[in-house]
């Protein structure tokens, strides 16, 4: 398509990054192009992509790019671990993989909260791509706020024992080690106190993994349950060394899991347009191409609007936290406009689609089946609303 050749350099010559940042964009995009796009219609009838494409993005250089050499990262910072989630939303495979190579949330739960014996541990698996992993915090009945999980670890001499279930958890069939919020004992108000723990799936006697969980659209990716059935684990496992540090590490992770998947929609919604202009300048309709028609303009041009003042708060956010000075209520704010602004993006531009848009042919009809499910994990829009509200 022509239109693959006019994207070629959208992300980069941007303010907020180096060359090498620019060098490390170059080798995603060029991994995206050569290991994912294509087999993704294979991997999607198989129903998920092979394990395999952990171990070569580790190989790539891609894991765990924005953790110290120290713990077997790649010495870079926060903006490459963006840049990763920039370029998987940027490739047109990567609609069709919504959970995909970023399992760096979970590396960075275990950065930011562990103690140096685990970071020491956890951390160069992550990077080569043998662990792969999710933090399990999401149960049945208890969504966004885990202070009313009901999955527990009780302690047993010198282990705990932990019972409960998580939901949602990306890349299940393939996961091999989850990062778990268990309830370790209650406060005066008679919540629980929130602890994690690190725990292996393969081999663990009492984990189930389920199949994945039918979705609303076919994809190369899922989610599955996991349940915990007297769930034996040693003290060594508990993220950070004591209890009750579960709900600050929680924080911790999903500020960057928050601004890192803004990062991604951004540049799905850029790629989207980009699509969108290509198909419609080459589509006829009563005698002259889609595109000349002002109603094709207006909402180009609205859509172009709504992407430039994204990218530009984005951007702004991506680089403050680099030295930390992004705050959950920020990475709220981002998530919630980049998402609910992708809903309205998508919409028109598949709109402009017509009948094809809604054709797994085109990749946008993936775009946008998960652009929705995007205004609910890492919060609702509606928790992002309440924690915004909580600072007025």
């Amino acid at each position: 398509m022509a239109m693959l050749q006019s994207v070629e350099g959208l992300g980069y010559g941007r303010k907020i990054f180096s060359d090498g940042h620019d060098d490390f964009r170059s080798t995603a995009r060029r991994f995206f192009k050569r290991e994912i796009e294509p087999y993704v219609k294979e991997w999607q009838q198989d129903v998920f992509f092979p394990a395999d494409v952990f171990r070569k993005a580790g190989q790539a250089g891609l894991l765990c790019a924005g953790i110290p050499e120290a713990y077997g990262g790649g010495g870079g910072d926060f903006l490459h671990h963006a840049i990763l989630y920039e370029e998987h939303g940027f490739s047109p495979a990567g609609a069709a993989m919504e959970a995909g190579v970023t399992t760096d949330t979970a590396a960075y739960a275990v950065y930011h909260a562990g103690t140096e014996a685990q970071k020491h541990e956890w951390l160069p698996q992550f990077a080569s791509g043998e662990v792969i992993s999710e933090v399990g915090v999401t149960e049945p009945h208890s969504g966004s706020d885990p202070r009313s999980m009901k999955t527990y670890a009780k302690r047993s001499g010198g282990d705990y024992i932990i019972n409960g279930q998580k939901m949602w958890m990306t890349n299940g069939p393939i996961m091999t080690m989850l990062v778990v919020a268990a309830r370790t004992g209650e406060r005066p108000d008679g919540r629980g106190q929130v602890s994690m723990f690190i725990v292996p799936i393969k081999g663990t006697k009492g984990v189930t993994v389920s199949k994945p969980l039918e979705l609303m659209l076919k994809s190369a990716g899922g989610v599955s349950q996991v349940f915990f059935e007297d769930v034996r684990v040693p003290a060594s496992s508990i993220l950070g060394g004591e209890e009750g540090r579960g709900m600050s590490a929680a924080l911790d992770t999903i500020t960057t899991a928050r601004l890192a998947m803004s990062a991604r929609i951004v540049a799905t919604c850029e790629l989207a347009f980009l699509m969108t202009v290509d198909f419609v300048k080459n589509r006829d309709a009563f005698g002259q191409k889609v595109f000349d028609f002002q109603n094709t303009q207006f909402k180009l041009a609205s859509v172009k609007t709504e992407l430039a003042v994204a990218r530009i708060y984005l951007d702004e956010l991506l680089a403050r936290n680099v030295e930390g000075k992004v705050d959950p209520v920020e990475a709220s704010m981002a998530k919630l406009w980049i998402s609910e602004m992708e809903g309205r993006v998508l919409d028109e531009l598949l709109q402009l689609h017509g009948g094809a848009g809604f054709s797994d042919d085109y990749p946008i009809s993936k775009m946008y089946a998960f652009a929705r499910v995007h205004r609910i994990y890492l919060g609702t829009s509606e928790i992002q609303r309440l924690t915004i509200a909580r600072t007025i």
